[in-house]
């Protein structure tokens, strides 16, 4: 059974609640021993295929464009379908967010039992060229289109569904297509990194103060530190529950590690100059201030190795 697929929309991405939505057309060719079967079970033509990994049935909306299959010169059968449906993404990886590669995936796969390894044996073949299948409105914002992959595969579903005579009772064709995209990396980059650089920044120049305003110098990294964890829930309000750091999980990280040791600096030079008598403020003065350009550099080194990190993945 010969399968094609065009996607004319894709919307309404969430990542937190790994779903889509996409509408457009599909179509099914089958020779006339498909048709003999279909016939002699009374299969619905609805019932042919199901999209496996579509959500909330209530809001589907699936049309067939004619009543009954339309016979063609080479003596195939071919249905048209219209489809509208919400689709579960669950082979989403967030790893590298906000630079992430999504796969939003469309799955289409064999539906009445008689169709399955054990009986029919229908497979479907999705003989089609990757160019025909997207339509013009598949973009999304913030990321870029890159292409479609097209794979075959055989379901083998945990339970022959009350068969158990039959060995491949539970075993379905199915095809995927799977629609790709990468972020927009100045998007990303505008839209969650640049908050976190531009708190970095005031943690960089805070050293900068005279070692004698302690006041002033402890209130910087603790304000930065709160910023921080504010900014962090912010950007995961968009995020599902994750069991693993993602590469802006990993920045706020070494902010946080650098807002804390720039407070245990602050403290260490506060008491410093304090318990210094009045000959020695001078070198207690230049000692913080060696002290705060070693660390100055170490966080610039830092954020600029993460930063890089993150531009080589994306």
């Amino acid at each position: 059974m010969q399968l094609g697929l065009h996607v004319k929309n894709i919307y309404n991405l969430s990542l937190q609640d790994k779903t889509f939505a996409a509408e457009g057309w599909f179509w099914l060719t089958w020779p006339a021993s498909i048709q003999t079967l279909i016939e002699r079970n009374n299969i619905p033509l609805t019932e042919l295929v199901e999209l496996v990994n579509q959500v909330e049935g209530w809001d589907q909306r699936l049309e067939m464009d004619t009543q009954q299959p339309v016979r063609q010169a080479d003596g195939r059968y071919l249905q048209l379908y219209r489809f509208s449906a919400k689709f579960y993404d669950d082979q989403q990886a967030l790893q590298t967010f906000p630079y992430e590669q999504l796969e939003l995936p469309i799955t289409i796969e064999t539906r009445p039992p008689q169709f399955s390894m054990a009986d029919g044996a229908v497979v479907l073949d999705p003989n089609q060229k990757p160019s025909e299948i997207l339509g013009e409105s598949v973009d999304l914002n913030g990321y870029d289109l890159h292409g479609i992959e097209v794979s075959e595969a055989i379901h083998v579903y945990p339970s022959s569904f009350g068969n158990g005579s039959q060995i491949h009772a539970g075993e379905y064709s199915q095809v995927n297509y799977n629609v790709l995209y990468h972020t927009n990396i100045w998007a990303a980059f505008y839209r969650y990194v640049l908050p976190w650089l531009a708190v970095m920044v005031i943690l960089l120049l805070a050293p900068n103060l005279e070692g004698d305003l302690n006041e002033l110098r402890l209130a910087i990294p603790s304000t930065a530190l709160l910023t921080l964890v504010f900014l962090q829930e912010g950007a995961h309000g968009n995020l599902p529950p994750l069991d693993y750091l993602t590469y802006l999980d990993k920045l706020y990280l070494f902010g946080y590690l650098a807002s804390t040791v720039e407070f245990w600096l602050f403290v260490w030079g506060s008491n410093l100059i304090s318990r210094s008598e009045a000959g020695q403020q001078g070198a207690a003065m230049a000692r913080i201030n060696g002290v705060d350009r070693v660390y100055q550099l170490a966080v610039i080194g830092g954020a600029i190795c993460l930063m890089g990190l993150g531009l080589l993945r994306a």
